[in-house]
C-alpha cells in the first residue's frame, strides 16, 4: 500500500503554472510523457523546499513517535543526524545546518537534558567543549536512518530516478550557493 502510495506520488504531474512570469523557466519532466508543462521560478522552488521540509519533519516526528521518542523533535533529530558519527565544536555545528547560534545553543541544551549528546570540554580551554552523540542518540539515528533507507528505495528505486535525484541535490546546491551569495553580495548587475 505505502509503496503504491509512494509511486503515486512520484509520478504525479505538478500542477501548470501561468505563462506570463517572466522570471519562470518552462520544465517537462524528463522521461514521462505528459500534456502539462510545469512551469518553474525561484519562489515556486523555495515553496516546494518549505513544503517538502515541513513533510520530512511530519515524517520524522511520526517515526519517532513510534520508537516512544516524546522528549525531542524533528529538529533536534535531524540536529543529531548532523553531527553523525563526529564530535564536533557548536562552530562546526552551525557550519553544516541551518542552525543560528541562539537556536543551536537551545537545542544542544535540550539534548544534553535529555541524555542524547555528550559534552567533552576541552583541556586548554574547559568553557569550550567539542559534542559528541550518546548511545541513546546513535541508536535513535541509526533507526532514522534505516527506515528513511526504505523510502529512498522505493522513490529512487532505478538508475534514472537515482539519477533525477542526483541532479535534483546539484541543482538545489547551486541555488543555495547563489542565494547565499546573492545576501551577501547583491544580486548579479547591483555588484
Amino acid at each position: 500500500m505505502i509503496s503504491k502510495l509512494l509511486q503515486h506520488i512520484v509520478d504525479t504531474d505538478t500542477a501548470t503554472l501561468p505563462s506570463g512570469d517572466t522570471n519562470a523557466v518552462s520544465v517537462r519532466p524528463g522521461g514521462r510523457t505528459s500534456t502539462h508543462t510545469t512551469v518553474v521560478t525561484h519562489f515556486e522552488l523555495a515553496r516546494t523546499l518549505e513544503r517538502a521540509n515541513r513533510r520530512f519533519a511530519s515524517f520524522l516526528q511520526a517515526e519517532m513517535t513510534r520508537r516512544g521518542v516524546q522528549e525531542i523533535g524533528p529538529a533536534h533529530a535531524m540536529l543529531l543526524l548532523t553531527i553523525g558519527n563526529d564530535e564536533l565544536s557548536v562552530g562546526q555545528l552551525m557550519d553544516r545546518g541551518p542552525y543560528g547560534g541562539t537556536n543551536l545553543s537551545y537545542y544542544l541544551k535540550q539534548l544534553g537534558e535529555c541524555g542524547y549528546i555528550e559534552r567533552i570540554p576541552l583541556a586548554r580551554d574547559r568553557r569550550t567543549a567539542r559534542i559528541r552523540l550518546s548511545e541513546k542518540a546513535r541508536q535513535l539515528c541509526s533507526d532514522l536512518t534505516e527506515v528513511a533507507a526504505k523510502y529512498h528505495r522505493l522513490v529512487a528505486g532505478d538508475p534514472e530516478n537515482m539519477r533525477n535525484m542526483e541532479v535534483a541535490f546539484e541543482t538545489l546546491d547551486r541555488l543555495e550557493r547563489a542565494w547565499a551569495t546573492a545576501a551577501i553580495f547583491g544580486a548579479p548587475g547591483e555588484r
